[in-house]
């Protein structure tokens, strides 16, 4: 077997090189902040280890407190991920950390065994807490769950031994070097080998999955409201409308336009006029169901079709949007600005028959009846009405 001496040189070199992967990972994925909390941590704990290798020249207790340090680092960039940004606080708490382990490590420095104690102890803590860490994620790829929580259990469970050998077993209550306790110890190095490479392995597989989401998230939504785009619309609806097809129901479709939209925009700026749609947009996520599908269907027009709906209940959703929506007040440089709504909508009990495309059309001519008849009221598609506004 390796001396100890040589496997510190190995693990240093393979943190090393998992660093370097991580480094080139968060470069090409810029808006995972997490996987460079999780380059330092692996940086930080290459430094501890290369201390420890000149333990001869350098107080043992100085390398304990980085590298268990390093393992913090790790701790925070997975709840970074967790939370999807960068999480406030870090350098004040690892400063609080860095002192408090730093005077543990201090008073225990005559011992080596209660400081390897105390190292092993820190190890199987953080284990346990970047298993839960990721089960709060609730991640769909449960693989990536179980995998991530066998490593971490793996880790832990070695220094879990070590951590009880050196508090019950004579042959190492009694160690005073690391050389005099090799085997569990070269084991312990060992296996921090192949966990360095399985951890670094799977912050890139976990920022590749973020990235992935992110693409998802851009070729879906509307980069302004965060609503569905009309892609992504037409493909969920007329999936939806299939389920209500099945499943003998009703659908209602909403076309609705902001009012007088240009003069808002030549009034008072563009900025304002992106204001009213982001505000609009939440107004209208606000009035919804799990079931309903909202869309920025172009400009300031917005469709959202409603499962399950009838006239009474369609008309009462889109008299609810337009009245809440006409008391929403915005403050600009020019004044209070107050927009409106127009809104038509069609409900009809064979929404697949008709077809996504007519439905938006039927709902089209509705919303025009509204905006011919004065802007800011509610229209539903009728054969008789629209005839008559005609003149035929």
């Amino acid at each position: 077997m390796l001396d100890i001496t040589t496997l510190m040189a190995v693990l240093a070199l393979t943190t090393v090189t998992s660093v370097f992967g991580l480094l080139v990972a968060s470069v090409l994925n810029r808006q995972v902040v997490a996987i460079r909390y999780w380059a330092l941590g692996l940086g930080i704990i290459v430094c501890g280890v290369a201390l420890q290798s000149v333990r001869a020249y350098l107080p043992l207790w100085i390398s304990a407190v980085v590298i268990t340090q390093g393992y913090f680092v790790l701790l925070w960039g997975t709840r970074c991920y967790r939370l999807n940004r960068s999480s406030r606080g870090f350098v004040p708490t690892m400063v609080i950390i860095t002192l408090l382990q730093g005077t543990l490590f201090f008073i225990l420095q005559e011992s080596l065994r209660f400081s390897i104690i105390a190292h092993s102890a820190i190890v199987v803590l953080v284990a346990v807490l970047m298993i839960l860490e990721l089960w709060r994620m609730r991640l769909p790829q449960r693989a990536l769950v179980w995998v991530w929580s066998a490593i971490w259990c793996m880790h832990g469970l070695l220094y879990l031994r070590r951590f009880l050998l050196y508090l019950f077993d004579p042959a190492y209550i009694t160690a005073s070097s690391f050389e005099a306790a090799e085997k569990v110890e070269a084991l312990n190095y060992l296996e921090g080998i192949v966990f360095l490479y399985g951890f670094s392995l799977l912050c890139v597989i976990l920022a590749t999955r973020s990235l992935q989401e992110e693409l998802k998230l851009q070729a879906t939504r509307d980069p302004l409201t965060n609503l569905l785009n009309r892609r992504a619309f037409e493909e969920a609806a007329l999936r939806q409308l299939a389920i209500s097809r099945r499943a003998g129901e009703g659908v209602a479709l909403l076309l609705m336009d902001l009012d007088k939209f240009k003069v808002i925009n030549d009034a008072h700026g563009h900025s304002t006029g992106d204001e009213v749609l982001i505000a609009f947009a939440g107004h209208l996520s606000a009035q919804l169901r799990a079931q309903d599908l909202l869309c920025r269907f172009g400009g300031e027009e917005f469709v959202l079709l409603v499962p399950g709906a009838d006239q009474a209940s369609a008309e009462a959703l889109a008299e609810r949007i337009r009245s809440l929506w006409r008391k929403e007040c915005f403050q600009t440089p020019q004044g209070e600005l107050v927009t409106t709504v127009s809104i038509g909508y069609v409900c009809v009990n064979d929404g697949a028959e008709q077809g996504l495309y007519r439905l938006i059309d039927l709902a089209d001519q509705a919303l025009y009846e509204a905006k011919q008849q004065g802007r800011n009221c509610v229209r539903s598609w009728q054969v008789e009405r629209l005839l008559s506004v005609a003149g035929v």
